[in-house]
């Protein structure tokens, strides 16, 4: 075994030790779900809301913003909207979805068969309201509700919201708590030599809206990930100049002429940026597409989580506070399908309403540490990637939910792939689920994103 291998381990099983020092009150669960509390009302709220809706269980959805939908609700505002509350949105204007439909639709309640396997953002936040008519979710979500702290009160949870209408504090108990407030909240800037220089403006793409701002400017785009590529897209036949600062590696398609693809950067100055190949540009603009991290600020040290930006520790099955499992998480994952949240949330309902028992604290440390040693670096304890489709056999199996078909993660993969072979096009292609193992795909024409069967609610 090599050194570092060694140190690495070690530095591991020392986390682990201050993870479990101390006592661990609160394992039990209610002998009665009397009442949930959802934080957020974006895809994953409602989803775990159906189902907590279907168990008959009692609950309450928290929702910040003036309406359900978190970030496919688009929202003009940058910062903050009307009621002085963070917008949490990254939504933008000509969005289309960058996964088909199949991986991203609610159990049982597919798009109508004519939507697009790429349907735009507006058209998929349409499909939310209508699961929101479906299924009578209104009844159980509070609009305009900030939540702002939780904490474990010996046999329950504590949670202060504020209400940003009319700025009064609530507090309300809660047997368990959900955590459902969304994977794109806390925008991530990196650091570099001279950024506070810099004399244009500068944004994350969370706060982007739309590419008519951007018309004969010369734009500094930085990330190569899924929203750095997509904005690629929608910039680089408008701008005087686009350029593109990223080191991923993949079928760069014909760009327009004003298209410069540059390495990473080593600084900026008052009008431009060096890179670390020597190079110089002039910009205007600067938009960072360069990931987010998990935002939870409303938790404080008696979750008896281990928390930072990339990670969230120790959860069993990426999911259950094992420290206190009457607390849950959705979507404190990494390289997963939409879908994942849906499954996560039937497993959460499926617990609260008594369906099933977790195991024996002894057993989730065991399972956390098996996954947990095959990464070994904190900010991967929550990735589940290749291993999705076993994820879905896992949650399955436990809590006696529908389980996701291994078709999903083939969908996932090539699609994937795809993307990167053939960024201008791979949307211009519908499918269609033959069984639980194959799919078949074929092209349309393009041009469908803005086709939309979903009724309005």
């Amino acid at each position: 075994m090599s050194l570092s291998v060694i140190l690495r381990t070690s530095v591991f099983l020392l986390c682990l030790n201050i993870i479990f020092i101390g006592t661990s009150d609160g394992l039990s669960l209610p002998e009665t779900s009397s009442y949930a509390c959802v934080i957020g009302g974006g895809y994953s709220g409602l989803a775990v809301s159906r189902y907590l809706k279907q168990h008959g269980v009692n609950f309450t959805v928290f929702e910040a913003a003036p309406e359900v939908g978190g970030t496919w609700r688009f929202d003009p505002h940058v910062g903050v909207d009307d009621d002085g509350v963070p917008v949490f949105t990254s939504q933008y204007r000509y969005l289309r979805v960058n996964t088909p439909r199949q991986t991203m639709e609610f159990g049982d309640y597919p798009f109508p068969d004519t939507t697009p396997a790429y349907p735009s953002g507006t058209c998929f936040y349409k499909y939310l309201k209508s699961f929101v008519k479906k299924f009578d979710l209104m009844t159980n979500i509070q609009v305009r509700s900030l939540v702002t702290a939780v904490t474990w009160a010996g046999d329950h949870w504590k949670l202060t919201y504020i209400k940003t209408d009319d700025r009064q504090n609530h507090t309300v108990l809660c047997d368990y708590v959900v955590v459902a407030n969304g994977q794109y909240v806390l925008p991530v800037i990196p650091m570099f030599p001279g950024l506070e220089t810099f004399q244009g403006s500068i944004i994350h793409s969370h706060d982007y809206k739309a590419p008519e701002p951007y018309t004969g400017r010369r734009v500094l785009l930085v990330g190569a990930g899924a929203s750095g590529l997509d904005l690629s897209t929608q910039l680089h036949n408008i701008t005087e100049k686009l350029v593109h600062s990223h080191h991923l590696k993949y079928n760069q398609p014909k760009f327009a002429d004003q298209y410069v693809k540059k390495p990473d950067i080593q600084g900026f100055v008052t009008n431009g940026v060096f890179f670390q190949d020597g190079s110089f540009e002039e910009v205007d603009d600067i938009i960072f597409a360069t990931g987010y991290e998990f935002y939870h600020p409303f938790l404080d040290e008696t979750s008896g989580l281990t928390r930072a930006g990339k990670y969230v520790m120790p959860l069993y099955q990426h999911i259950v506070n094992m420290r206190r499992p009457t607390m849950t998480f959705i979507g404190v994952v990494n390289r997963v399908i939409t879908k994942v949240m849906d499954s996560q949330a039937a497993y959460i309902a499926s617990l609260i309403a008594g369906k099933f028992q977790l195991p024996s604290e002894q057993e989730m440390l065991d399972a956390w540490f098996d996954h947990a040693y095959k990464y070994k670096v904190a900010k991967e304890i929550n990735t589940v990637g290749p291993e999705m489709d076993q994820y879905f056999a896992k949650l399955s199996k436990e809590a006696g939910i529908t389980r996701n078909p291994p078709v999903l993660t083939h969908i996932r993969d090539f699609n994937a792939k795809n993307r990167l072979d053939d960024l201008f096009n791979y949307r211009d292609y519908d499918y269609e689920i033959i069984d639980s193992h194959t799919y078949k795909r074929w092209y349309n024409g393009g041009g469908k994103g803005e086709v939309c069967p979903v009724e309005a609610s």
